[in-house]
């Protein structure tokens, strides 16, 4: 055995055991896609000033952050009492990542700039929509002993049928809540359909979903998850073997608080940003 594939095998042995826990005797299962997601603070140098969502890209070797535009554009009240009245906007995030440690692994926040020396935005949006798509990748400059789980693109073409009135499954970090203290996982919120997800929702790649949105769900993963029977693409009905039948849609934005209506860059807005990195 190769040094290289004993190194690979020890990562996928500890990425096995850090997705799972031990209590009580019995062995708790993580779900895969809980992975994906991570928890993000906006920054304006070391203040926060918003917290948001995002998730990992992988291509050519390369690791991409996607999230909203808005939260790469966001700006706050400046709470120093020797500038009143003043306003600060982003220039970095700080992206809770499993990092790789003399220890074993461990969560650590890193920060990644947005803007590079000379002010301008490191951020690649849209191919073709640009600042009109609320979807950016932040390539990832920071990666030493990060264990990455890029979120599987090829998820967006699970045959699963998804129509208005279904349940989608929002995956962040609401008012930057996780599932647990020590561990950066984040909170599984559920929505309706809300729009024929066929349609263009005002002639943009988005649909409409019913939920409580909140402050950090900006930038979620979105999935269509079942377990047990659901419909197919074809209207047969099908049986989940073995586990549950994954389908990735697209990135949450908020859309109408009022309304309790949020959006869904559709994961072909997400393909197109992908294939449009170097």
């Amino acid at each position: 055995m190769t040094t290289s594939l004993r190194v690979r095998l020890l990562l996928l042995l500890i990425t096995i055991l850090a997705v799972s826990r031990v209590s009580g005797g019995q062995q708790t299962e993580i779900s895969p896609i809980s992975t994906t997601s991570l928890s993000l603070k906006i920054l304006h140098d070391d203040t926060a000033i918003g917290t948001a969502t995002g998730f990992v890209l992988e291509k050519n070797n390369k690791h991409y952050l996607v999230t909203n535009r808005h939260v790469v554009l966001a700006c706050g009240q400046d709470l120093n009492p020797e500038n009143v009245g003043g306003w600060i906007c982003a220039n970095k995030l700080a992206i809770l990542h499993y990092q790789i440690v003399s220890q074993g692994m461990r969560w650590r926040w890193i920060a990644e700039d947005v803007l590079d020396a000379r002010g301008k935005p490191r951020w690649l949006e849209h191919p073709d929509l640009h600042g009109k798509a609320d979807l950016i990748a932040l390539p990832l400059l920071h990666t030493e002993n990060v264990q990455f789980h890029p979120v599987d693109l090829e998820l967006r073409k699970t045959d699963i049928m998804v129509s208005p009135g279904d349940s989608v499954s929002i995956v962040g970090f609401p008012f930057g809540m996780a599932q647990d203290i020590t561990l950066g996982l984040p909170i599984w919120k559920t929505g309706t359909v809300a729009s024929d997800p066929d349609v263009n929702f005002s002639g943009r790649p988005m649909f409409l979903v019913d939920t409580t949105s909140r402050q950090g769900m900006s930038g979620s993963p979105v999935y269509a998850v079942r377990n047990g029977a659901y419909r197919s693409t074809t209207a047969q009905l099908r049986m989940t073997i073995n586990g549950v039948a994954t389908k990735f849609l697209g990135v949450y934005s908020e859309q109408n608080v009022n309304a309790e209506l949020g959006g869904v860059w559709k994961a072909d807005a997400v393909v197109a940003l992908y294939d449009s990195l170097p």
